[in-house]
């Protein structure tokens, strides 16, 4: 079974497909005969029970109508095969998710999907990641520095030399002097906590600075 959409296709394995058009949940199968007047209806090959007949555990899990039901691993399988057809379906530039947005009338939520987790080693940081990095820091994010981040440059964190990818979570905007003097000539490095701050340390890692003051003491 494919499905397509715009710029994508995608399909199911072909054992999932039949296990699904053979499932109990796929419906009743093609209509059998009426049974004569004054006869017994003759016994189904696969169970060996009359039709009407309680289905029995024998032989494994079975459904009303006498067909087997999926196992545990098909239905892993056909879960995990769904997920990816809803994943494809709805993210990426033409996508249910940014189809959605666009017809809205408030921007920046009209903007098509964009990844800004993921990225290659690039010099050129594309216009959607600049925008991300500078509203997350408004200013430079070297601590206690608050040129506007609308006048730095975008910092790689990691490195592209080392393979820094050119992506969000590796990507700081840095007034001129700390970007290109502290950091690329002092040799001062930059870290991105997990709550949005930064730690600058010195090259000898004699000095921390950190771009959040520690909390209040509390009194006892």
């Amino acid at each position: 079974m494919r499905w397509s959409g715009p710029g994508r296709s995608a399909s199911l394995p072909s054992d999932i497909f039949l296990a699904i058009t053979t499932s109990p949940a796929a419906g009743p199968g093609p209509a059998s005969p009426p049974a004569r007047a004054g006869r017994r209806p003759a016994a189904t090959p696969a169970t060996g029970a009359h039709p009407g007949a309680p289905a029995t555990a024998a032989g494994g899990d079975q459904a009303s109508d006498g067909r087997a039901a999926l196992s545990p691993a098909t239905r892993d399988r056909l879960r995990r095969a769904l997920l990816r057809l809803a994943a494809d379906a709805l993210s990426g530039p033409g996508g249910l998710a940014a189809r959605l947005r666009a017809a809205l009338d408030t921007a920046p939520l009209t903007t098509i999907s964009l990844p800004l987790d993921i990225g290659a080693a690039a010099e050129t940081i594309p216009a959607h990641l600049r925008r991300a990095a500078t509203t997350r820091h408004p200013h430079c994010a070297f601590p206690g520095c608050d040129q506007p981040a609308s006048a730095c440059d975008i910092h790689h964190i990691v490195p592209r030399s080392r393979a820094g990818p050119t992506a969000l979570p590796n990507l700081v905007p840095l007034c001129g002097f700390h970007h290109q003097i502290a950091v690329h000539r002092w040799g001062w490095t930059l870290r991105l906590n997990p709550d949005g701050t930064t730690t600058a340390t010195s090259p000898d890692r004699t000095r921390t600075l950190h771009s959040h003051s520690p909390p209040p003491r509390q009194a006892a």
